[in-house]
């Protein structure tokens, strides 16, 4: 499958989690999730998924992240 219709697909999936999220904001996040090395191997429902799993980090995650 092309880069096109991974990101697509992956958006697609994400826009079911978020439906009022702009389509352009999830094909972002698609392309950033494909990006990664391990997630291009998967099908990209199951990466949208496993990177939905791992959850919105807070303010302290993004604290102790800096």
């Amino acid at each position: 499958m092309d880069r096109h219709e991974w990101i697509s697909r992956c958006s697609a999936r994400l826009h079911a989690q978020w439906p009022t999220v702009p389509r352009e904001q999830l094909a972002e996040v698609a392309a950033e999730i494909q990006n990664k090395v391990q997630r291009q191997l998967e099908e990209p429902e199951r990466a949208a998924v496993e990177w939905l799993r791992q959850g919105i980090p807070g303010p302290q995650a993004q604290r102790d992240a800096d």
